[in-house]
């Protein structure tokens, strides 16, 4: 045992924190490993992202700082190279530190590689399929093979299985060291492995062998009385981005029914359970180690998904409590047991409260602040840049009012009682909690408050997001993009 504890930062991209059965348990699937963390730590019941999506979230949670003060928003932004990251501080502080990171827009590019001495981008490795450079892998990486193989028999599971095989190389690495891991299982598309999906929805038709799903159109079809099963499976494709579904859905709300939604939530908590099994062997595998007793795990989110709520559909453009309530959950050394916090708390408090975890004094450009410091908040902030919608490549044909929404900038800071919300086009609403209804006539008093404490902590400049060309990229960049439904 180390005297400073290891730590391991896993960040489910998607999951939002009512699906856990150690929150609410809303998708209708238990969660006993997570739970057991939960158990055995605190559970922070109101902690929330900074931004709605991938990357600025990431940018918090690796800068402690909001996406407009390190200006690292849109789709492929860039983080300065004078702005600290969470990796660097526990590498000077002599950890080892190791990165597994998930959607191609955390790629090396982007600057969030800073700090890590080994950073796996799998979405690189496994790009090149079936290349020789990929043939060669296949021959001589056993993490490589045990892949392939799984994806003939239980179908694509996202490289669940192999980060969590990549996090076990740490027995080789020396102690103390500091992992981060971002696994997209939840991500859209919705499409749990084979035996999850099929015991979760019983009348859906797949041919036998997964690997036909790949190249054979058409050969998976849902019947179910009351499901348009086209337009199921599109949403369920994770269509938001390439084909615009989310805006029909937002100008159209009889695009998708309950009963599509109903499909989509039990696929979406199919894949949870398929993960927290994959992550109970993880725990097993810590504890066989001996490495249990002395790491520090957090679990969390960099944002939630939209079933529908408030008119949206997966996550980005707003700032609803389904898309930016996320889990935190945190044990291990100098951790509390058994504690439930309702505090609020900000994805730009774990940098913080890890270095305080681990004895590490962090930079003064951090935001945020320990959760186990003292002070608790009482509002946290989150933003939204510009987001033009004209690189959707078939927009299909919706309101300007639609186009308009999605594309609208938007800062918000939510207390207790109310998110107050500072748009691009300089309106301001009011919405009061739970359930954000928006106030129709606001106390003016209120709204001044709220809109001098937002513009206290964020930039009031809007910034617009870019959606970068993709031929700039690499292959395995472009390919995890297209899986994920971004091109």
């Amino acid at each position: 045992m180390t005297e400073r504890p290891n730590v391991v930062l896993l960040v489910v991209d998607s999951l939002r924190a009512d699906a856990l059965s150690c929150y609410d348990g809303a998708f209708g699937v238990e969660t006993p490993h997570f739970d057991s963390v939960a158990e055995a730590g605190v559970v922070f019941e109101n902690a929330f992202t900074t931004g709605p999506f991938t990357p600025p979230a990431h940018g918090s949670l690796f800068s402690g700082q909001y996406p407009s003060q390190t200006g690292f928003q849109g789709p492929w932004p860039s983080m300065p190279a004078d702005v600290p990251l969470l990796a660097e501080s526990f590498a000077d502080a002599g950890y080892h530190t190791y990165g597994i990171p998930g959607p191609a827009k955390m790629a090396s590019p982007v600057g969030l590689a800073r700090g890590f001495d080994d950073y796996y981008e799998v979405h690189e490795e496994m790009a090149e399929r079936p290349s020789l450079r990929y043939v060669w892998q296949l021959l001589t990486d056993p993490l490589i093979r045990r892949d392939f193989l799984r994806l003939f028999v239980e179908g694509n599971d996202y490289f669940t299985r192999m980060k969590f095989d990549l996090l076990r190389r740490l027995a080789d690495a020396p102690e103390p060291f500091f992992a981060m891991a971002n696994v997209t299982t939840v991500h859209a598309p919705y499409d749990p492995p084979r035996p999850y999906k099929q015991a979760a929805t019983p009348d859906l038709s797949r041919p036998r062998l997964p690997i036909l799903e790949e190249f054979v159109e058409g050969s998976v079809s849902f019947d179910r009385e009351g499901v348009r099963e086209d337009r199921l499976l599109e949403a369920a494709d994770g269509g938001t981005y390439k084909s615009g579904v989310g805006l029909r859905y937002f100008d159209d709300r009889e695009f998708l029914d309950d009963a599509e939604f109903d499909v989509l939530r039990t696929w979406y908590g199919a894949a949870l359970a398929f993960l927290d099994d994959v992550f109970g062997e993880f725990l097993a595998w810590l504890d066989r180690e001996g490495l249990r007793e002395n790491t520090v795990l957090v679990v969390t989110a960099d944002h939630g998904e939209a079933f529908g709520e408030h008119g949206a559909l997966e996550h980005a453009h707003f700032l609803y409590d389904e898309i930016t309530h996320v889990p935190l959950v945190i044990s291990g050394p100098g951790v509390p047991v058994g504690e439930r916090r309702t505090d609020l708390v900000s994805l730009v408090d774990v940098y913080p409260t890890l270095c305080d975890l681990a004895g590490i004094d962090p930079p003064d450009t951090v935001a945020g602040r320990s959760v186990f410091g003292g002070e608790e908040r009482d509002a946290v902030f989150m933003e939204e840049a510009v987001r033009p919608v004209d690189d959707v490549p078939d927009l299909p044909d919706v309101s300007e009012h639609a186009i308009h929404e999605f594309e609208v900038g938007r800062k918000s800071v939510r207390t207790d009682e109310y998110r107050y919300e500072l748009r691009s086009d300089g309106e301001e609403r009011l919405y009061a909690l739970p359930g954000e209804t928006l106030v129709e006539d606001p106390d003016p008093s209120v709204v001044d408050s709220l809109r001098e404490r937002l513009l206290d902590a964020l930039s009031p400049e809007f910034s617009e997001e870019r959606d970068a060309d993709a031929a700039d990229y690499s292959p395995g960049v472009r390919r995890n993009l297209r899986d994920l439904g971004y091109l």
